[in-house]
C-alpha cells in the first residue's frame, strides 16, 4: 500500500475534514432541562430553540408531568428526544403511590386531587416508566465527571441554591463524590456557580419560573476538552394562551391557583407548604 505525505491541496482538504470531524466529536453540546411540569407549550418552544442551537444530547433533571395540563404529551415528547439522561423529580415520585398518599389536612387533599388529575391523563406504561426512573445519574462526558440530580444527589426535595450555604453534612458528602460538575433542578431558578471545587449548574424551569421572569429557562452546556461553558436561554411562547387554559381548569383544583400566579409573575406564591 502506498502512503502519501505530500501537502497538496487534496491532502490539505482531507486534513480540514478530519479536523472538522474531530471538533464535532470532541465538543458535546447539551440541552439541560428541568421542571417541565406538564407545560407542553413551553416544552415545545424550548426544544425548538435547542434544536436551532444544534444540541447533541438532552439531559432531563426531573419533574416532568405534575402541576400542568398535558402530562402525557410532555412524556411522549421527552421520550422522542431519546435523552442521554432522564431522571425523576420529587413530583414524579409522588405518582408512585397515589392510592397510598397520606392525607392529614386540606392541603394534602388538594395535592392528592392534583396527583389524580395527572394520573388519569397518563397511560399506565408511561407512569410505570416514569416511576422506575433513577433519582441520580453519575457519568463522565468529555473528561468531565458529573452528577445529574433533581434536588441534591441524596434528597430530591432539597434544592441547591447559590445564596444558601450547604450544611456540613451535605458539604462532606459532596466532597467525597470527587466530581467536577453537578447538574440539578427543583428550585425553578437558573444558576451557575462554583463552590468547594465543584461547579453547580441549574437550568431553571421550563414549566414555570421563580426568578421573576415568566419565560421558560434551560441551559446550553458545552463540554469540550475537559472545559465547561454554560449559557442560560430564555424562550418566548404563547404563555397567555396557556394561562387561559389553566384558568379554565382552575375550578375544583385550588393548587392550579399557585400555577397561575407563577405563570403571571414568575414567582412562587407565599405560604407554600410543600414544593410542587
Amino acid at each position: 500500500m502506498k502512503t502519501e505525505y505530500s501537502c497538496g491541496f487534496i491532502q490539505i482538504g482531507h486534513m480540514v475534514k478530519f479536523l472538522q470531524h474531530f471538533w464535532e466529536v470532541a465538543t458535546m453540546r447539551l440541552a439541560v432541562l428541568g421542571d417541565i411540569h406538564g407545560n407542553i407549550r413551553a416544552f415545545e418552544a424550548v426544544l425548538n430553540d435547542a434544536k436551532a442551537s444544534k444540541v447533541d444530547q438532552v439531559i432531563f433533571l426531573g419533574d416532568l408531568v405534575v402541576m400542568g395540563l398535558d402530562p402525557q404529551l410532555c412524556y411522549d415528547l421527552l421520550m422522542e428526544q431519546k435523552p442521554l439522561v432522564m431522571i425523576k423529580g420529587n413530583t414524579d415520585s409522588s405518582l408512585e403511590n397515589v392510592k397510598a398518599f397520606p392525607v392529614k389536612n386540606e392541603h394534602d387533599a388538594q395535592i392528592l386531587k392534583l396527583l389524580k388529575y395527572t394520573s388519569i391523563r397518563m397511560h399506565q406504561k408511561a407512569k410505570e416508566k416514569l416511576c422506575n426512573l433513577p433519582s441520580v445519574e453519575r457519568l463522565d462526558i468529555g473528561g468531565i465527571s458529573l452528577i445529574c440530580c433533581h434536588g441534591t444527589p441524596y434528597d430530591e426535595d432539597e434544592g441547591i441554591a447559590k445564596d444558601i450555604p450547604f450544611s456540613p453534612a451535605l458539604s462532606k458528602r459532596l466532597a467525597e463524590e470527587k466530581v467536577e460538575l453537578i447538574l440539578s433542578a427543583h428550585t425553578h431558578i437558573p444558576a451557575d456557580f462554583q463552590r468547594d471545587g465543584i461547579r453547580f449548574i441549574n437550568p431553571g424551569a421550563v414549566g414555570y419560573s421563580f426568578d421573576g421572569d415568566v419565560r421558560p429557562s434551560y441551559a446550553l452546556v458545552d463540554i469540550e476538552d475537559s472545559h465547561i461553558r454554560c449559557i442560560h436561554r430564555r424562550v418566548d411562547y404563547d404563555i397567555n394562551r396557556y394561562i387561559m387554559e389553566v384558568e379554565h381548569a382552575l375550578e375544583g383544583f385550588q393548587l392550579f391557583g399557585r400555577l397561575l400566579y407563577s405563570l403571571k409573575h414568575g414567582k412562587q406564591m407565599k405560604m407554600v407548604i410543600r414544593c410542587l
